[in-house]
């Protein structure tokens, strides 16, 4: 009787485990789902309380929107492959047998630790573009170059967001090649392999096949189409500070111009509809990509 009672009582907790999910559901639903719904309803429904598309037709036929959602998704995806190309850079320098590797890895690291509007500024023309044109200028006796064209600021911001989170892309290359068979390092250095050779023909195939880098690629593409800081402080450089649809304007960055723009009375309904689709195209542009990592690594 007392093994069946211990028995029982340990199936019946068994059986509760789901209990501790309970506060990570509130959580999620209070700060997730809730807005989220929220949003939705507050973008179907006119000033009137009445059900309605009117805030879907006022956003699709308002130009700044489509110039603000290209400015995202060329932003996304040009920080994103960036990104992966700087991270998989680092990690080849890192593989390869050299001395206070751990020091490089500890410098490789560092970008992380800042904050994005940060990074914004320290790009920003101010920061380190000023010293870069009194080099060229007076030591290299070149002309200065204009810094507030697009053929350069958009570079620039590219690369700054990539330069944060490259090291995240770098982090888990490395772990992906020390769990791989060192056995297959061995045979192709026995083969007479290089070192590039290696790396292209037997890491790069690991690391972009493997679940983890692609959700991590797909996780950096979801928070580049989120972008606000680096842009923000691009906005602020290039006068447009107030300007609704400026070349620099990322969704985000639009939706605060929008919503705290009070010559356009707050539009809360216009503000909801663009968040709502915010949402939607990086959840398709997300599947997208996440369907090419899979093809790419086979």
């Amino acid at each position: 009787m007392g093994a069946e009672t211990r028995q029982g009582r340990r199936a019946r907790e068994s059986r509760r485990w789901y209990l501790l999910f309970i506060p990570l559901f509130v959580v999620v639903g209070f700060v997730e789902i809730y807005p989220l719904i929220e949003s939705l309803y507050i973008s179907l429904t006119n000033l009137n309380g009445g059900a309605s598309l009117s805030n879907y037709v006022t956003m699709v036929t308002t130009p700044t929107f489509w110039n603000a959602l290209n400015i995202s998704l060329l932003y996304s995806l040009s920080s994103t492959i960036l990104a992966v190309l700087i991270g998989i850079g680092l990690t080849f320098i890192l593989t390869q047998e050299l001395k206070g590797k751990g020091i490089f890895e500890a410098i490789y690291i560092l970008p992380l630790a800042a904050a994005p509007i940060v990074v914004g500024v320290l790009y920003s023309p101010s920061s380190v573009w000023d010293d870069i044109q009194q080099f060229f200028h007076f030591i290299l006796h070149q002309p200065y170059f204009n810094e507030l064209t697009p053929s350069f600021y958009f570079p620039v911001m590219f690369f700054s967001d990539a330069w944060e989170w490259s090291p995240l892309i770098m982090l888990v290359a490395l772990s992906i090649v020390n769990s791989a068979s060192k056995e297959v390092y061995e045979a192709a250095e026995l083969h007479g392999a290089s070192a590039l050779q290696k790396f292209r023909m037997v890491t790069l195939p690991a690391v972009f096949r493997s679940p983890v880098m692609q959700f991590v690629v797909v996780l950096r593409f979801i928070d580049a189409m989120r972008a606000f800081e680096v842009p923000l402080a691009w906005t602020n450089w290039l006068g447009y500070t107030n300007t609704l649809g400026s070349p620099v304007d990322t969704i985000s960055l639009y939706l605060y111009k929008l919503l705290y723009s009070s010559s356009l009375g707050f539009p809360l309904g216009v503000v909801s509809a663009v968040a709502v689709s915010l949402f939607v195209v990086t959840l398709v542009g997300a599947l997208v990509l996440l369907r090419l990592m899979k093809a790419v690594g086979g």
